[in-house]
C-alpha cells in the first residue's frame, strides 16, 4: 500500500502556553470608534492612541485583520457620552463559529469570577449587528451559558466617549499563545451540554464533513469520494452545521475518535472533556498553531496529516482543495485510526534521514508486515 498521508510536524505560528494572566486595563475618557471594514475602529485613550489590549493581533508579529489602529486625521474627540459610568470592553462579536470562539470568547474570561462586579458590556459588532448574531444559534447558546443575552451587550454605530472603560486582553492570541483561563472558560460553557453524557462511550469513529457547507474559506471538493469509503467501513459521517451547539459538544465527548479536515468545527473540543483523540487532514505541511494551542490546553491526543499530491484552486476568497486519490486516503485513515502502532511506525520512517533518498514510500518494518495489519479495517 503506497501511502498518501504524511505526518505534519511543522508549525505555522507559535504555541506558547503562558502563565501570565491576561491584562485588564482601565482607561479614563476612552473613545469608541464603530466598526468599519478595513478602516479605523476600536477603543482609543483620551489622546487618541489605540488601546492595545482591545486589538485582535494575529501571531507574534502582531498582524492586523480588517482594522486600522490609527486615529483618523482631523476627527475630533466624540462629544456624545455613553450613559453608564463604567463599562467592560470584550472586543468584537464575530458571527463566524471559529472566530467567535478563538477571538470573541477569548476576552470573556473575567465573567468566570463570580465575585467580580458585573459591569455593562461594550463590544464592537460585525456586519449586520445584533440582527445577524441573533440568527447564529451557537452565539445565543454560548452567551446563555455565561448568563448573558445579546441585549446585555452594547454596540454603537457612531463615535462615543466612555468615561471609564476596562479593556480585557484575550486569553488566546491566534497562532501565538494561550492561557489556561481559555480552557476554564470552555469548561464552564460546556458543562451543561455534558450533563449525563457517557464520556468516550462510542467506539465508532466520526468524520466531520464540510460537504454541505455553503459559507466556507476552504474545503476538500472531492471529499464525498473519501467519505463513501469511510462510511462503508463503519465511520459515521456528520455535518456539524446541522447540529445544535449542545449536540456538537456531546458528539466530541462521546466519540473516542474524531476525524476531520482542519477547520472551525475542531474548536468545539474547547468545550468537551480533555483528552480528545483526533485525526486531522491539513491542506499544508505546517499546522496552524491555534489548533495546537487548544490541544495543549485540553491535553488532546491529536495527529495531523498532509495528503500527498493534494492540489488547490483559489476561487475568490475560497480555497478549493482536491485529494489526489480520495479512496486511498480513506483507506489509510482507517488503518491509522484502527492501528496507531502502525501509524507511528510510518511516521518514524517518514522522519528518518534517508526519507529523501527513497524512490517510493518505505515499507513497514518486518515485524509489522508479518502481522499483516494493513489488511485490517476499522470496526
Amino acid at each position: 500500500m503506497r501511502r498518501s498521508l504524511r505526518r505534519s510536524v511543522d508549525v505555522w505560528g507559535e504555541t506558547t502556553i503562558t502563565t501570565e494572566t491576561p491584562r485588564l486595563r482601565t482607561v479614563e475618557n476612552a473613545c469608541y470608534l464603530p466598526f468599519v471594514h478595513a478602516g479605523p475602529w476600536g477603543v482609543f485613550d483620551a489622546e487618541h492612541r489605540i488601546v492595545e489590549e482591545g486589538v485582535d493581533y494575529l501571531g507574534t508579529e502582531r498582524h492586523l485583520h480588517n482594522q486600522v489602529v490609527d486615529w483618523p486625521p482631523g476627527l475630533p474627540t466624540p462629544t456624545e457620552e455613553a450613559p453608564e459610568e463604567h463599562y467592560i470592553y470584550l472586543g468584537q462579536l464575530n458571527p463566524h463559529y471559529g472566530h467567535f470562539i478563538i477571538n470573541t470568547l477569548a476576552r470573556f474570561w473575567p465573567l468566570l469570577d463570580a465575585g467580580r462586579p458585573r459591569l455593562p458590556i461594550l463590544c464592537h459588532s460585525y456586519f449586520g449587528g445584533h440582527e445577524l448574531l441573533a440568527g447564529c444559534s451557537f452565539v445565543v447558546d454560548i452567551l446563555e451559558r455565561l448568563g448573558l443575552r445579546l441585549g446585555d451587550i452594547t454596540v454603537y454605530d457612531r463615535p462615543v466617549r466612555v468615561r471609564r472603560l476596562t479593556v480585557v486582553a484575550p486569553a488566546l492570541h491566534e497562532v501565538a499563545s494561550a492561557h489556561p483561563l481559555m480552557a476554564a472558560l470552555g469548561e464552564a460553557i460546556g458543562r451543561t451540554s455534558l450533563e449525563g453524557v457517557a464520556i468516550d462511550a462510542e467506539a465508532r469513529p466520526v468524520y466531520l464533513s464540510k460537504a454541505r457547507l455553503t459559507a466556507y474559506v476552504q474545503r476538500i471538493e472531492n471529499e464525498e469520494e473519501m467519505t463513501e469509503t469511510l462510511s462503508r467501513s463503519g465511520v459515521d459521517v456528520i455535518y456539524p452545521e446541522t447540529l445544535t451547539f449542545d449536540e456538537q459538544v456531546r458528539l466530541f465527548a462521546q466519540r473516542r475518535t474524531i476525524i476531520a479536515s482542519i477547520g472551525s468545527a475542531l474548536h468545539t473540543a474547547l468545550f468537551a472533556p480533555p483528552g480528545r483523540s483526533m485525526v486531522v487532514l491539513t491542506p499544508n505541511p505546517a499546522i496552524n498553531a491555534t489548533y495546537l494551542l487548544i490541544d495543549a490546553l485540553k491535553s488532546n491526543r491529536s495527529r495531523y496529516f498532509h495528503p500527498q499530491g493534494m492540489t488547490s484552486v483559489q476561487a475568490g476568497s475560497r480555497q478549493l482543495l482536491y485529494l489526489a486519490d480520495p479512496k486511498r486516503t480513506a483507506e489509510e485513515l482507517l488503518v491509522r485510526v484502527a492501528h496507531p502502532e502502525v501509524s507511528d511506525a510510518w511516521d518514524e520512517l517518514d522522519t528518518s534521514p534517508t526519507w529523501h533518498t527513497s524512490p517510493s514510500i518505505p515499507p513497514l518494518p518486518s515485524q509489522l508486515r508479518r502481522r499483516r495489519l494493513l489488511r485490517m479495517r476499522a470496526p
